[in-house]
């Protein structure tokens, strides 16, 4: 049983109800249970992939402990439901519920980051939103700025909408700093609470191609790491142009989390005639809330010429405030002397290393997703053909 305080008003909690085995005959029963809540009046709605459902009885509310609970029933063809169609329940009531909380992150100065949050559809008026760096209440704030409150009409509630702005000097900003909005509301004098999070940096890396000479393919993967919240969006391009489902074969696995923050890999596969022609550069694109720039996204691109016999990879392991370079280039040729031709037998062995680190971490990714690499690697090898 569930207890609760005893409130003018009070939200319900929802339950789906299906069939607990395969059942026969055409037709499947499904309810919705809403429990806890008051005042009595509910309206229940219910839609199969969007499309609104008007053939569906909704019994009237029961009390309890001067609480109320309701129940919704329809029956769906079996057919549908073994096509595994997504029917969806909704509840209206005049509780409403927290409100829905989006941050954004974004900058058009060096100098200076932004971060945008937008509260929706909260009740009553009254609020307050406070920021936090890393869970502490930010104190040297360039300025903020909150908005007067929007209103609707909804089921006979009005709901209100805000939103705050807050810019912080970049220099304070070390690489995965977590701001956070956090909104208080009030519902009958009980202090309401959500908050919504952002991470200000995250890293995209283009791992080294993986040739796979039995099936004549190449496989390109972008690694997505340290970003927060979990949705993330991984897109290819070939040669600025979006890449073709019919022709290439691209996928992204679901987000692992780790300490807080998210990991996951983009990957697309094409033929390995194409990606020997030199004239092919090929992008992965990563869309994320938490991306810091005008266009929402984070560009990687690899490519292979070979009219110089050269493999060009950009390796980015990680992005840190100040960007260390290692470069090694390479050029082998029978005039080197002796000291150049240890430096050129060093870069083989590590380009061999690389590839061999790549090739067992790709083996093993769907286990364990942890990376930790602390600078920016640049390897540039121009291979000489010695006839």
């Amino acid at each position: 049983d569930q207890t609760y305080p005893k409130l003018k008003t009070r939200g319900p909690i929802v339950f789906p109800l299906m069939p607990c085995g395969s059942g026969t005959g055409d037709m499947v029963s499904l309810g919705c249970f809403a429990t806890g809540f008051t005042p009595s009046s509910l309206t229940f709605t219910w839609n199969k992939n969007g499309t609104a459902l008007t053939d569906f009885t909704q019994y009237p509310p029961v009390q309890k402990d001067n609480y109320y609970m309701g129940v919704s029933q329809i029956r769906v063809s079996r057919q549908d439901w073994d096509k595994r169609e997504i029917f969806q329940c909704a509840v209206a009531h005049v509780a409403g519920k927290p409100p829905i909380l989006k941050v954004l992150a974004s900058s058009n100065d060096e100098k200076e980051a932004s971060f945008s949050c937008y509260a929706k559809d909260f009740s009553p008026k009254d609020y307050d939103i406070k920021w936090l760096k890393s869970g502490e209440e930010i104190n040297n704030k360039i300025y903020e700025i909150k908005t007067q409150t929007a209103t609707k009409l909804e089921n006979g509630t009005k709901l209100y909408s805000a939103a705050s702005f807050l810019t912080v000097p970049s220099h304070d900003l070390p690489s995965h700093t977590q701001f956070t909005c956090e909104f208080k509301g009030k519902k009958d004098k009980i202090d309401v609470f959500t908050n919504s999070s952002v991470l200000y940096n995250n890293n995209v890396f283009m791992l080294p191609p993986v040739e796979h000479t039995r099936t004549e393919t190449v496989t390109l993967t972008c690694y997505v790491k340290d970003f927060f919240p979990h949705e993330v969006f991984v897109s290819w391009l070939v040669d600025d142009e979006a890449a073709s489902d019919s022709k290439y074969k691209f996928s992204t696995t679901n987000p692992v989390k780790n300490n807080g923050s998210y990991s996951a890999y983009g990957q697309l596969s094409l033929g390995l005639d194409e990606w020997k022609n030199n004239n092919m550069v090929y992008s992965c694109v990563v869309y994320h809330q938490s991306v810091v720039n005008n266009i929402k996204a984070i560009v990687r691109s690899i490519g292979q010429r070979t009219s110089e016999n050269t493999n060009l990879v950009n390796l980015n392991m990680n992005i840190p405030e100040t960007y260390p370079e290692i470069l090694i280039d390479s050029n082998s040729a029978m005039e080197v002397e002796e000291d150049n031709m240890g430096g050129t037998a060093l870069t083989f062995i590590l380009l061999f290393l690389i590839t061999l680190l790549f090739t067992i971490g790709t083996t093993v990714f769907k286990v364990t997703m942890s990376l930790y690499v602390r600078d920016v690697l640049c390897i540039q090898t121009t291979w000489h053909i010695i006839t």
